[in-house]
């Protein structure tokens, strides 16, 4: 008897169910204000259109968000990367989550998700479409699963990497959104936060930033992130590998999961675990 495949993770929620209002969404429902209020998964004209007017970068390098053709030969020759890069176009499911999700992410972070084509069609030119580099592995991980935190102390950035859950999610809550602050950048976690469980866990990329940081627009934020990010991706190669990016258990941040309101929520050591000492690993 074959084995029974799992069944696949679905976000099971229609775009009139779905609220995009607060929680994780919270940035979504300022920057994306009019997008949100339409009753329909917006067509990929729509799309284009909506993040144009909010990412001018978007617009001059000509990118375009098209319906997906499953059959089109030159996707299936080129592949999702090398078809943006040589068309300008990008595959776009209909009323699909995830490729909606990413296109939000194109009009927060477009000179970063430029470079993430980039660097990918560079890997691809050299060692070909089949062989998965480490900087192409690093790079899908990012782009589908990544949290930028900007943060000011370093203190703040070595508790996380360390798994100090208590002491930065809930002994020191009082910072979070004053000097240390989450961005989404992996679309996934949009897509899968819409049916969220315990275990849910993100890829966390630190950018550190000046106090005032913190006093600029939330637009002017995004714009300056990317702007970082971008850079320290192409000129510092920050993710050549997976090196830079640290577990992140995202129910756990402070205003994105009613239950984290709790003290306790954070005791649950199977999903904020401890983190592993080099001799736990032999």
């Amino acid at each position: 008897m074959s084995a029974v495949k799992p069944k696949k993770w679905l976000a099971d929620v229609s775009y009139q169910q779905a609220d995009l209002s607060k929680g994780i969404y919270q940035d979504l429902a300022v920057l994306y204000t009019d997008l949100l209020k339409l009753d329909n998964f917006p067509m990929p004209a729509q799309l284009s259109k909506q993040i144009a007017d909010k990412a001018p970068a978007f617009a001059i390098a000509q990118r375009k968000f098209v319906e997906q053709d499953e059959d089109s030969p030159e996707l299936a020759e080129l592949g999702y990367e090398a078809f943006i890069n040589q068309t300008g176009l990008i595959p776009t499911r209909k009323d699909n989550w995830h490729d909606f999700f990413n296109a939000l992410i194109w009009g927060l972070f477009p000179a970063s998700k430029q470079a993430i084509n980039q660097l990918h069609v560079a890997d691809i030119s050299e060692h070909g479409l089949k062989k998965r580099t480490k900087q192409r592995d690093a790079l899908t991980l990012f782009d589908e699963c990544g949290i930028i935190l900007a943060y000011t102390h370093d203190e703040q950035k070595n508790a996380l990497r360390n798994h100090m859950w208590v002491e930065s999610f809930w002994d020191k809550r009082s910072q979070w959104y004053q000097s240390i602050r989450p961005f989404v950048f992996g679309h996934a976690m949009y897509e899968m936060a819409l049916a969220p469980y315990i275990g849910l866990t993100a890829k966390a990329y630190f950018i550190k930033v000046d106090p005032c940081f913190f006093s600029e627009t939330l637009s002017n934020q995004y714009r300056i992130l990317d702007s970082l990010l971008a850079k320290e991706m192409r000129v510092d190669k920050t993710l050549s590998d997976n090196k830079k990016l640290s577990p992140l258990p995202i129910l756990g941040v402070p205003t994105w999961y009613q239950d984290n309101q709790q003290q306790s929520f954070y005791l649950n050591t199977n999903y904020f675990r401890p983190k592993r000492r080099v001799s736990d690993k032999g």
